[in-house]
């Protein structure tokens, strides 16, 4: 059988985790930091501190929390798949990648 060439063929560049807990105010700081340019943190890695929570339901008990962060890990990969071929999926340092800040505005409305 013939291994399907998209399953296993990349993988996204290391990054370090972003060491906040969980809550809506961290969510917004890092979405502001965004907005305003002053962010110490990747898109990769504010998407995967949404998903990573995300996948914990730690927003569960807010649903609108929970919808927003949903959005924005699913986003990251849409915007990857739509955006990059696979080869350079393959050679891309995700570190590089941004999503349109207006993304993040709509985010932070949402959640204000």
């Amino acid at each position: 059988m013939g291994r399907n060439r998209y399953v296993g063929s990349g993988a996204e560049s290391n990054f370090i985790e972003i060491d906040l807990s969980f809550s809506k105010e961290n969510l917004v700081d890092l979405l502001k930091s965004v907005v305003n340019k002053t962010n110490q943190y990747t898109h990769q890695q504010i998407c995967n501190w949404c998903d990573k929570h995300y996948m914990n339901e730690d927003g569960l008990y807010d649903e609108k929390l929970q919808g927003i962060l949903e959005d924005i890990s699913a986003q990251w990969d849409l915007y990857l798949a739509n955006t990059f071929s696979l080869k350079e999926l393959q050679q891309l340092n995700f570190s590089k990648v941004k999503l349109p800040i207006e993304w993040f505005e709509g985010w932070l409305k949402e959640l204000t």
